[in-house]
This record gives C-alpha cells, structure tokens and sequence, in this order.
C-alpha cells in the first residue's frame, strides 16, 4: 500500500504535528506501507503536485484540516485518489469557527472519512457540520514509552524544584500565563523555577515572550529540545505543565509526561480533560487562582505527585500505544481503498 502522507509543519520536528506524523509514518512502515510525506512547508504548487504524481499514492493522508486537508483535496480532484483528514486541534477549535471556516468545508466534505484522537472533537465539528458527525472515527493518539521506567533525579533533588511547560511558541499555548502566578510562589518557595522548552512558530509572540522573561529571573527558555532529548528533560523536571487554549485532543507533550510518570498540571480544556482527569492523573486549573493554587499544592506534596505520576504511566500505557494507532490507521486505508 502506498501513502502520501501531507503534513503541515513537519519541519522543525519538535512541534506536536511532526512527532504525530512521524510516529504514524514509522508505524506504517512496520506495517508494510510504503510512505512518502510531502511536508506543505518546504513543497508548494508544482512541485507539490510533481512530487505527489511520482510517488502514485493509492491515498493521501492530510493532517489539519485547514493546512493539509486544503491541499489533499486538490491533489485529489486532480490525481482521482481518495483522501482522509486527521483534525489535529486548532483547525476544529480555531479555523472552523473563523474566515478560514469557508475554506475549509470543500476539503472536510470531500474526505473519504476524517479522524478525531477524542469524542470531544468529533463533537465539536459535528456542531459545525452535523453531517460529517457520521464520517469522522476515532483514533486515539499513541505515545513512546520509554524502555526504563527508573525514576532519575529530579531538579528537586539538587535543591530546586522545576516547572517544565513544554509548548511551541504561538499564542495559542498560553506560554505566559503561569509567569506573574509562579512569581508570587517563588516569593514564598525559591527553589522553584520554570523552564519552557519549544521552537519558535509565531515571531512576534516569542518575541513577546522573551521580553516577558526579563522580569522572572526564576523562568527561562531552553530554546528548541530535540524529541529524542525530550525524554532526559521530562525525567530531571518536578511537573510539567499544559496552558494551552486549545488542544486537538490528547497533546504529544501531555502523554509524554505521563509516560514518564510525570505529574502534570494542565488547563480546563476540552482536550486536556480528553486524557487528565483532576485529581487522578494530573491536576486541572481554571483560572489563575485555581493555577497557583494546586501548583503549590504539586510544590509542598510529594507523595500526590508520586501518585499522580504512576496513575499517568499507567493510563498511557493502558490506552496510548502506538502500535494498535498504526494498525487502526492501516485498517482505515483498507476500508477507504475497498470502497473507492
């Protein structure tokens, strides 16, 4: 079987997009498939289509329904190649519900079927688009384990305690929102720190956040981690923290955390609350007072983030393995392709 697979932002290889594709492109591989990505970021127009047209996919794969559904729908119409739409988050929660709305609605209905991680954004396109409601299935997201589950020492063990938000730098993951909130904490807990670790996708609000970062001397920015150094990031870290104002349903960064038995912090959001559950697996905010409030509890509580951290763990390891995401995707195509 031969997929195309269009992905936006797959370059630089650390936003959550890029660890996505490549966790199901590696998967297919296992599978059998034979896989191509045509990332929308370095190819366009022409050569987009020549490279497609050499390739002779059997179906296209689109992530975001916006960036890549957009393109998988041209390159259908032209190929006459069936094609589906995994929706990653800000094309329901963002796109759908702006001027971008319009342009979206050919390629979501032009879609042999769409793939949503939860319930929760199936539902919410099917606000939008009830009769798409049918078509869209769900997938959950998979997670890497790690292959040693051995606690290493945390930044609390060298005299510090470390809040780690791990997000690229757009405004829609809310990168400054603990800032002034854990400032107030540090007053009282100055082993505290924060570090916030992703690459730069919006200039101007990451240079709104460096600014911002002057005035928090306990914060700083790691700059781009390479996802095969995340692993070493999330075990030296205390909690590890999601602010987002949307998410496509289970953030990479959240599952990760908790595969490495991480404590987390997230916000009140659909697609947060689509895998942590307060007081069980992680802890969940709304508003800033509930924020420095359980993060302090997270501070002074040793043994709720231990318990909090193995519920995690277990959970992903449970129901996020990446093995049974590759298989239900493959199945997908099988159906598609039977139908087409």
């Amino acid at each position: 079987m031969r997929v195309g697979i269009v992905a936006p932002n797959y370059y630089p290889a650390e936003t959550g997009n890029a660890v996505t594709v490549r966790r199901i492109e590696s998967e297919l591989r296992l599978l059998g498939c034979e896989v191509q990505v045509f990332p929308i970021d370095r190819l366009s127009g022409e050569r987009l289509q020549e490279a497609v047209k050499e390739f002779q996919p059997q179906l296209l794969h689109a992530f975001h329904a916006y960036h890549g559904g957009r393109v998988a729908y041209a390159l259908s119409k032209q190929l006459s190649i069936p094609y589906l739409i995994t929706l990653t988050g800000t094309d329901v929660y963002q796109a759908l519900c702006d001027q971008r709305g319009l342009e979206m609605h050919g390629a979501l209905r032009g879609a042999a079927r769409l793939v949503a991680f939860h319930g929760c954004v199936k539902k919410r396109l099917g606000e939008h688009l009830h009769s798409l409601e049918e078509r869209t299935v769900l997938i959950r997201q998979g997670v890497e384990l790690p292959n040693d589950f051995t606690p290493v020492a945390s930044a609390e063990g060298k005299g510090k305690f470390t809040f780690l938000l791990p997000a690229g730098l757009r405004p829609v993951k809310n990168v400054m929102f603990p800032l002034a909130s854990l400032a107030e904490l540090h007053a009282r807990h100055p082993q505290l720190r924060l570090e916030i670790a992703g690459p730069v996708l919006d200039t101007a609000y990451a240079a709104e956040v460096m600014e911002a970062l002057e005035s928090y001397p306990f914060a700083r920015y790691l700059g781009v981690v390479p996802h095969d150094c995340m692993g070493a990031l999330y075990r030296r870290v205390d909690v590890v923290l999601n602010t987002s104002l949307t998410e496509g349903g289970m953030a990479n960064t959240v599952l990760e955390a908790s595969a490495y038995a991480k404590p987390l912090l997230v916000a009140d959001i659909e697609g947060n609350r689509s895998i942590v559950k307060d007081g069980v697996n992680g802890l969940v905010y709304h508003g800033a007072a509930e924020f420095k409030a359980k993060a302090e509890h997270l501070l002074t509580d040793a043994h709720l983030r231990e318990r909090l951290g193995k519920n995690g763990r277990d959970l992903v390891r449970e129901q996020c393995c990446p093995e049974k995401e590759g298989q239900a995707y493959y199945s997908l195509y099988q159906e598609i392709l039977a139908q087409a």
